[in-house]
């Protein structure tokens, strides 16, 4: 399979690539820094700003599929996530490309009320932001046109953290919850099954312990 990956030098994005290729997949890094992209081993690059679609467009021609695992943590703004949305729901079909899979937020998940984990009281200040960006990123999706093949994952609402594949996990698609806590490794790795098994076609799944 060939993965376009847009947000590979994260550390979402980047255990992403890392699992795809220990499964034999190919992958091409996507993004506006080409000293970061070229920092990356065993993958091709392409530099695009996920804002600009025509850009991605050509750079995401001739792959299978798209992988979006897209934050800027180096500014308070979170609102390239859904710029990003709107960009990828134009040219991910524009390209001919079949597949978008989201690596989404955890935030817009339900609470125990129905409500949204991020509308309750006490969901801390520092994560509201992106929590809020991400909920108008799959609602984006949910709109889009009814050929566009997405997914969306959410990772737990608490405890995702960097570290290796450890297992154990549980995998659901909707809008619960499955558990607390997830490796970047195990996210990884539920990630890339979703790629492999196409479960989820137009669903947000999510997974935890």
């Amino acid at each position: 399979m060939r993965i376009a990956v847009i947000g590979a030098t994260g550390w979402l994005g980047g255990a992403i690539v890392k699992e795809a290729l220990s499964r034999g997949h190919q992958a091409t890094a996507i993004g506006r820094d080409q000293s970061r992209l070229a920092e990356l081993s065993g993958v091709d690059s392409a530099v695009a700003d996920v804002r600009d679609a025509d850009a991605v467009a050509h750079a995401i021609s001739g792959h299978d599929v798209v992988v979006s695992s897209v934050t800027d943590r180096s500014t308070s703004d979170r609102s390239i996530i859904p710029a990003a949305a709107r960009s990828l729901i134009e040219a991910v079909p524009r390209a001919g490309v079949p597949r978008l899979a989201v690596v989404g937020g955890g935030g817009s998940l339900n609470a125990p009320d129905g409500g949204r984990l991020v509308d309750q009281p006490g969901f801390p200040d520092a994560y509201k932001a992106e929590a809020l960006a991400q909920g108008e990123a799959l609602d984006l999706l949910r709109s889009a046109p009814a050929d566009l093949d997405w997914t969306y994952m959410s990772p737990p609402p608490h405890d995702l953290a960097p570290g290796e594949k450890r297992g154990g996990y549980t995998v659901a698609g909707g809008d619960d919850p499955v558990g607390d806590g997830l490796t970047s490794g195990d996210l990884a790795d539920a990630f890339v099954d979703e790629l492999e098994q196409h479960r989820f076609s137009r669903q947000r799944f999510t997974a935890g312990y």
